[in-house]
């Protein structure tokens, strides 16, 4: 894919402002994500200063897309895994070590403790 010069994407904008017929009216689809694309290689204060857009409308953009591409992998890891002490046995059903030496030891089969060996074993850093 060939990414577009700072340039040529000021004067589609400036072509695009000297036509418009209302001050409010909104970019068009294809010029806004044309900014969006040579944000993602230029920076978005280089886009933003050639092409007059709000530079966050620009970073905003780049967080929601990533956001929804890494949103299936970020729903599936548990954000947190409860404890309770009352229960513990003296031996774990599980034990994960990870390659920086962290060990994770299960006592309970909760579906918590379930989901946190899945994703520690997901991630293929156990050993």
């Amino acid at each position: 894919m060939e990414v577009e010069s700072l340039a040529a994407l000021k004067g589609a904008f400036e072509t695009w402002r000297r036509g418009k017929h209302h001050p409010r009216e909104a970019i068009p689809a294809t010029l806004i994500e044309r900014a969006y694309a040579a944000a993602r290689h230029h920076g978005s204060s280089a886009v933003a200063r050639a092409t007059k857009v709000d530079r966050g409308r620009l970073e905003a953009r780049w967080s929601d897309r990533d956001a929804r591409d890494n949103g299936a992998a970020a729903a599936s890891v548990p954000a947190y895994s409860r404890l309770e002490m009352a229960a513990l046995t003296t031996r774990p059903f599980a034990e994960v070590e990870t390659p920086t030496g962290l060990k994770v030891r299960l006592f309970a089969e909760t579906g918590e403790a379930l989901g946190l060996l899945s994703a520690l074993l997901g991630a293929g850093g156990a050993r």
